[in-house]
This record gives structure tokens, C-alpha cells and sequence, in this order.
């Protein structure tokens, strides 16, 4: 096995795991993918900035008593990520539909792996948007940062469920 410094690591989108949470991967029907996904926060390998989380604590449901027993993949807001942040923000100001109060953590989550080494990888299950309501994968896209489906990531893990 590659030395974790080697290897990709992650910034989730709460899209990401509410996707394999309730929809794709249920922990009852698929514990191995939980497993990897606790191996690689043990690893050192995959994060949610501190907002993800208070996104999923709205829910106040089993995602989120997960999150908390994870205490490692939560990422706090620092100097560095909050000027990352104001970065995005400055450029892509309809990133956060203000209007609604929802993808409020979206900035957070690409500037977490923008202020990272170029093998941070940012995982999210939204789609592209528009020009003038872009979305996360339209932002890394423009900042050259990788995004990928969780799908991807089982397959760069190069993960086989039996």
C-alpha cells in the first residue's frame, strides 16, 4: 500500500454522503463500502469542512450521529480556508443561492481541497449547472481542481465488494 502522503485525499460534499447514506450505499445492505470509507478517514484521507457537517446536523439524523463519531472528518474553518474561500466567493458569487440558504457549504468544500496539495480530490453527486448558477463540478472544473462521483472514487480506490 501507497504511503497516504501518495495518495489522493478527499473533500466530501454533504451531496456525496447523503447519495451513499440513503440512496446508493445503505450501511445495512453495504458495510464493506462504510468500512473503506472509515479507512480512509482513519488514513488521513477524506474531510468534510466544519460546514458540511452543520449542513447534515440540520437533518439531526443517523448521517449525522456518524459524522460525530468521526471526529477526524471534520475540518475546521481556518485563516488559510476562509481566504480560499473569499477567493471563490469574489469569482463565483452564485455559487451559494443565497435566496434559498441552501449549498451553503459548497465554497467550502472546494476551497478546503483548493488550499490543499494538487492531489486533493473533491467527491459531490451534483451535477453541472448553468453559466449563471454554476455548481460545484463547474467551479473545479474552472479552477482546475479534480471532482469525481463516488462511483469514481470506489473505482480509484480500485474497491471490490464481494
Amino acid at each position: 500500500m501507497a504511503d497516504a502522503d501518495d495518495q489522493n485525499k478527499y473533500s466530501f460534499d454533504s451531496s456525496a454522503l447523503i447519495h451513499a447514506w440513503r440512496r446508493s450505499y445503505p450501511p445495512k445492505h453495504f458495510p464493506q463500502f462504510w468500512g473503506r470509507i472509515d479507512g480512509l478517514i482513519d488514513e488521513g484521507r477524506l474531510f468534510c469542512s466544519s460546514e458540511v457537517v452543520a449542513e447534515l446536523k440540520k437533518k439531526d439524523d443517523e448521517l449525522f450521529a456518524w459524522c460525530k463519531t468521526h471526529p477526524a472528518l471534520s475540518v475546521e474553518i481556518s485563516e488559510e480556508l476562509q481566504d480560499h474561500l473569499t477567493e471563490i466567493m469574489g469569482m463565483y458569487p452564485r455559487l451559494v443561492d443565497t435566496t434559498k440558504g441552501r449549498s451553503t457549504a459548497d465554497p467550502f468544500v472546494i476551497a478546503l481541497a483548493r488550499m490543499q496539495d494538487p492531489e486533493w480530490v473533491v467527491v459531490t453527486e451534483e451535477n453541472p449547472g448553468r453559466v449563471n448558477s454554476p455548481k460545484i463540478p463547474d467551479v473545479c472544473k474552472a479552477e482546475d481542481i479534480r471532482c469525481m462521483r463516488l462511483v469514481e472514487l470506489i473505482q480509484e480506490e480500485d474497491w471490490i465488494f464481494r
